[in-house]
């Protein structure tokens, strides 16, 4: 005869009363005790599996004072197979309980915030220097940290120091801060057309990692890369988000000349006439010498637009730059090969026509969201 009111004080002996819900022992709770388990075990040798499924019991479960039934089962074919239904002991993945926080947390964004391309190690050693009096933090602990921040991994990139020289930091200060004609300050982001070329070779397409045993290369039928087969790219974006604007042309032979623009320009300008008419839009390019000449200058100008140009080597400044990096990652993931320049082509007209609004590519040089 099974004495439940003796399993009820038992329980409640071992694992006392409880408060609050206690995640399961595989997600860091407690586990059940020795002898509990040895009490299931008994008394499923003896009356069977019915035991662990009568009336009382299950009032029991419902009170989370009894395994579940699937545990019950488990601890019997453990017993079976290795003689006990010890519980597992807790070892390793343990997560600390001292985080950063106060001085160290404002120090570690500072530090972030000046050298953003610091190793893990460096900034250890940073912290530790600065707070000499407490225990260095664990590679664990500056992680979190630096996610509670908001601070996240990303590809490494560089500016060229030319851009800062005094020069070239005032033309960025006028072209953020100052008005038409020297900068962009009080324009609509839906007026802007962001406007630049790339050129996309067929090899863009190709993965430079992979994962292999040792002893064997990382093989991938390639292309001859002499002459460089590609497709130069010409493309206008607006930040218009209710009427996303997208031009663009693309020539397999050649390079972007004065004559080539001049055409791209004129088709553009007849687009937005077309599409969009009696509505002035505000151009910026980079200095390319060809962007500047006069006759790109007087047809823009004729045609009722207007253009600036941003500060020379600040190419993050330009909104179009971040386009172009979205369809080479884009052409990067593509599951498929392209063999020729054809297939190129057409895969890059589709990548844009599917890209939507640029909306927040202008956004996140720094234009307003007005």
């Amino acid at each position: 005869m099974v004495d439940y009111d003796m399993i009820e004080a038992i329980v409640e002996k071992m694992r006392g009363v409880k408060i609050k819900d206690r995640p399961h022992a595989s997600r860091g709770g407690r586990a059940y005790p020795k002898e509990v388990r040895e009490m299931v075990i008994e008394m499923m040798l003896s009356g069977g599996i019915a035991t662990v499924k009568s009336q009382v019991v299950k009032q029991l479960r419902a009170q989370k004072k009894f395994p579940v039934l699937q545990t019950c089962r488990r601890w019997l074919r453990q017993h079976l197979m290795r003689g006990h239904v010890l519980p597992k002991r807790k070892t390793g993945n343990k997560v600390a309980t001292r985080e950063i926080t106060g001085e160290a947390l404002v120090q570690l964004a500072l530090y972030r915030v000046v050298r953003p391309h610091a190793r893990l190690y460096e900034v250890r050693a940073y912290l530790a220097n600065r707070f000499p009096n407490v225990k260095p933090y664990s590679n664990s602990q500056i992680c979190r940290a630096e996610q509670r921040l908001g601070l996240s991994r990303k590809a490494a990139s560089s500016t060229s120091q030319e851009a800062y020289s005094p020069k070239n930091l005032m033309k960025r200060k006028m072209y953020w801060e100052y008005p038409y004609p020297l900068g962009v300050a009080g324009e609509k982001t839906a007026d802007i057309i962001d406007i630049d070329e790339a050129r996309f070779k067929l090899e863009s397409a190709d993965r430079s990692y992979g994962k292999v045993a040792r002893e064997f290369r990382c093989n991938l039928k390639g292309r001859y890369k002499k002459g460089d087969p590609g497709t130069n790219l010409i493309l206008a974006i607006s930040g218009d988000d209710h009427n996303p604007i997208s031009f663009h042309q693309q020539f397999t032979e050649g390079g972007t000349d004065l004559f080539r623009f001049y055409c791209f320009m004129s088709d553009l300008i007849d687009f937005l006439e077309e599409n969009y008419p009696n509505r002035s839009f505000l151009f910026t390019m980079d200095n390319l010498n060809i962007h500047k000449h006069p006759i790109i200058l007087n047809l823009i100008e004729d045609a009722g637009h207007r253009i600036v140009f941003r500060a020379p080597y600040w190419s993050c400044d330009g909104s179009i730059e971040y386009a172009f990096n979205t369809i080479h990652t884009i052409l990067e993931m593509s599951g498929d090969k392209m063999e020729n320049v054809d297939a190129l082509v057409n895969r890059i007209n589709l990548i844009i026509g599917s890209l939507g609004s640029f909306r927040r590519y202008f956004l996140h040089v720094g234009f307003q969201d007005n």
